[in-house]
């Protein structure tokens, strides 16, 4: 992700209403923290047979804040993000440069 040299990565996605939506935008402003990136969740909204998809699309900051989260309706998100601001973190933060790349199995 981050030490690849992503900054913003879009991720669609078809959560249902069954599952927990918290979980998710924990597990996104986690690793948006951790790799010092920016995710942008696009989920699917409505029904489709027995499934109904929960939406609720998010976009969180590399400090691993929200900045936007829309509800369970269709609609279109908008968000000013500053994805200059990402190399400043990842600099403020110069333990996710010490990665020993001869132990990964992903160059």
């Amino acid at each position: 992700m981050g030490w690849q040299g992503a900054v913003l990565i879009l991720i669609p996605t078809v959560n249902t209403k069954a599952e927990p939506s918290e979980m998710f935008e924990w597990e996104l402003r986690v690793q948006a923290f951790q790799n010092s990136v920016m995710p942008a969740m696009c989920n699917r909204v409505g029904a489709e047979d027995e499934m109904h998809f929960s939406g609720e699309s998010i976009v969180v900051d590399a400090h691993g804040n929200v900045l936007t989260k829309a509800d369970d309706t269709e609609q279109i998100v908008y968000v000013d993000a500053d994805l200059s601001t990402v190399k400043k973190i990842r600099a403020s933060k110069p333990y996710t440069q010490l990665r020993r790349r001869e132990f990964s199995t992903v160059t």
